[in-house]
């Protein structure tokens, strides 16, 4: 819904409706692209894979989450330390 509402608060305009229904209709199948595709790779990679292979690639996603959520920790902590002392 975020993606969604910023995209059409944006082309939003009184004298161009067709605009605005096309980018709803862009956005949505855009989404529903998205939504059919990861579930087709969901779902085959449940029939290619065993659990334990499943459960090695959650784990390594996992892990490479945290280690992006680190990276952004370091970020925010660098730039709280530069505005601190500007």
């Amino acid at each position: 819904m975020s993606v969604f509402g910023t995209v059409l608060s944006d082309s939003y305009n009184d004298s161009n409706p067709v605009a605005f229904a096309l980018a709803a209709a862009g956005v949505l199948s855009g989404i529903l692209l998205h939504d059919v595709g990861l579930l087709s790779i969901v779902a085959v990679s449940r029939r290619v894979l065993n659990r334990t292979a499943i459960k090695w690639v959650s784990v390594a996603a996992g892990l490479l989450l945290i280690g992006f959520a680190g990276y952004f920790v370091y970020e925010f902590i660098t730039d709280l330390m530069d505005y601190i002392k500007a």
